[in-house]
């Protein structure tokens, strides 16, 4: 076998192992989008349930009200996918000063645009890069800060409903 013949060979092997893993990364993604859209939704859902009188209320003295919980969710989802934006977060996303209904409910929303447009752009290799963590922390990849955000949401969202239960109402039901 010639050199040239031998070459070929290797890159048309290294091809042919490189597009599944492509493909798969690239349906990774597109399933990981789906999932935040749906999360954006479900989230808006369990915001808007709350009357935006009670948006200052709390179940325990030293716990967040009702619209800071909703706006460290949103901040920790743009935290969290900005890593793989350079940490940039544009100025529009600095939390706000108001956690009224209305204004807590833009701010979620602009998180999740923001985090899904970050994702959109995001090249399999952003996302197999290793970034630095909080302080006194390791190193995560990509798709670690990803999960964070998810496991994160859905926490926080978690006790959103236990705020909309302390009330008397009855939490969004859940629909994947």
């Amino acid at each position: 076998m010639n050199r040239r013949k031998a070459l070929i060979s290797t890159v048309a092997g290294a091809a042919a192992i490189a597009a599944p893993k492509a493909r798969a990364a690239t349906k990774g993604m597109e399933v990981i989008l789906a999932r935040w859209d749906k999360a954006k939704v479900f989230t808006l859902q369990v915001a808007d349930a709350m009357p935006a009188e009670s948006y200052d209320s709390k179940p325990m003295p030293e716990m967040r009200t009702y619209g800071e919980l909703m706006q460290h969710l949103a901040g920790n989802n743009i935290f969290y996918i900005s890593r793989l934006n350079k940490g940039e977060i544009p100025e529009s996303l600095r939390a706000p000063q108001k956690t009224d209904k209305e204004t807590t409910k833009k701010y979620l929303t602009n998180s999740f645009d923001f985090s899904a447009g970050v994702l959109k752009n995001a090249a399999m290799e952003d996302l197999d890069r290793s970034y630095p963590g909080r302080p006194n922390t390791p190193s995560q990849t990509g798709w670690d800060w990803i999960l964070h955000a998810f496991i994160h949401t859905s926490h926080h969202r978690g006790y959103g409903e236990v705020y909309l239960r302390v009330k008397g109402i009855v939490p969004p039901k859940y629909s994947v």
